[in-house]
């Protein structure tokens, strides 16, 4: 039988005379679970975070994209790029890939004289399916490309159809920078809002007929082919894998994972990690340091039964063991309430989003929330781990204790 765990069972006992009962105790176990919840709360905001804001960016680009080589004058395409698509979508990891034509333009409202937007319009394919734009409708309806003659619908972003003061129906001119100048008139079938206003304020859908007419680009070529995986972890191998195949074929493209085409996106989401490192590291601190003084507390509470267990032959490391079984004990006490504490905060704020944000600042009208199993197990097993060996020194008090003085001590 363990006698040291039996005895912190019975020391860990609620009420009279019980561990858990003495004052500065309890503040210590609401001091860990104050600092867990935080921390919890913490890596749910910025995971929800950083997981928001690469779904934007997938929506935009999807995870690869392949783009003809770097070159200078004229806008260059990618022939046969329907042939591409056929061969990269009948890849394992691939699970969409569709060809587009970009084309930047200059949009002047019809209702509003002197009012211009430069954007830049991408031409979709008629198989895309398009259900990031469309989960972020907020008026009117996708355009449809699929009638055999081209479609003049355009969806634009509500920052720019606010900038042009358009509406659903209303009728508008694009301008490209080109001679002989060659406008197109559009009409706006839906207009959409992700929050994200650098990619907003920019991106318009169109036909893609009409940019190719306008590049005079054969039927099947494609400014680029994004890409989207099954698996984002997979990117950067499947980059050098389609990478290395489309070299042998002669293709003439290069593949660019999203993290070069947006680097200072993710830049930024790295530095997040940093925060929450930094939040992590001073919550254990706080919490360490509570347990520490109510380790303390607790020693001198029982020095009697220090000194009685000492004269019974009990050596100093047994009785260092018992106090850290102690302390074990009101630490998981803590932690519970602090798991619970912050799965109740973080599920009001999931089915409620009390607090809500600015989309102007942060991409999002409200704190998202991401929940992964693994980060709560490895956040309170660190917890626990770095807290008890934050505890193993205060333990060293009981060597000091002498047995005769402590059995008088009242």
């Amino acid at each position: 039988m363990n006698v040291e765990w039996y005895i912190a069972r019975r020391l860990l006992r609620e009420g009279r005379g019980g561990a858990a009962s003495i004052p500065i105790v309890k503040i210590a176990i609401a001091g860990i679970a104050m600092g867990l919840g935080m921390m919890l709360l913490a890596v749910f905001v910025i995971a929800g975070f950083k997981r928001e804001i690469t779904q934007k960016l997938f929506g935009f680009m999807a995870h690869l994209n392949v783009q003809p080589h770097e070159s200078t004058g004229e806008a260059r395409g990618i022939p046969r790029g329907d042939s591409l698509i056929s061969w990269i979508e009948a890849m394992a990891e691939v699970k969409q890939a569709y060809g587009y034509v970009e084309k930047p333009a200059i949009l002047k409202s019809r209702r509003r004289e002197g009012t211009i937007h430069g954007v830049l319009l991408r031409g979709m394919e008629a198989s895309y399916e398009a259900l990031f734009f469309r989960q972020h409708l907020v008026a009117g309806r996708f355009p449809d490309f699929t009638t055999d003659t081209i479609s003049n619908g355009i969806l634009l972003s509500a920052y720019a159809a606010g900038y042009l003061e358009l509406s659903v129906g209303d009728k508008l001119t694009a301008y490209f920078v080109e001679e002989p100048r060659r406008p197109r008139a559009f009409e706006v079938q839906g207009i959409y809002r992700t929050g994200f206003k650098e990619y907003d304020d920019v991106v318009v859908l169109v036909d893609k007929r009409h940019l190719l007419r306008l590049n005079g680009w054969a039927a099947g070529t494609v400014s680029g082919i994004a890409i989207t995986l099954k698996e984002t972890g997979q990117t950067r191998e499947m980059s050098q894998r389609i990478a290395a195949l489309l070299d042998k074929a002669g293709a003439g493209c290069t593949v660019r994972r999203l993290e070069e085409i947006a680097p200072q996106i993710f830049d930024w989401l790295k530095l997040l990690d940093i925060n929450v490192w930094i939040i992590l590291v001073l919550l254990v601190t706080v919490a360490g340091f509570n347990m520490v003084s109510g380790l303390l507390i607790l020693i001198l509470d029982k020095v009697t039964l220090i000194g009685i267990l000492k004269a019974l032959g009990y050596q100093d490391i047994s009785l260092r063991r018992l106090f850290l079984y102690v302390s074990a004990g009101l630490i998981a006490r803590g932690m519970l309430w602090g798991n619970v504490l912050a799965f109740v905060l973080a599920g009001l704020q999931s089915c409620f989003h009390v607090i809500t944000l600015d989309p102007e600042t942060y991409y999002m009208s409200t704190v998202p929330l991401f929940f992964n199993v693994w980060h709560v197990l490895l956040l309170n097993a660190g917890v626990i781990l770095v807290t008890i060996l934050i505890l193993v020194v205060p333990t060293m008090l009981v060597s000091r204790i002498d047995p005769v003085r402590s059995m008088r001590f009242e």
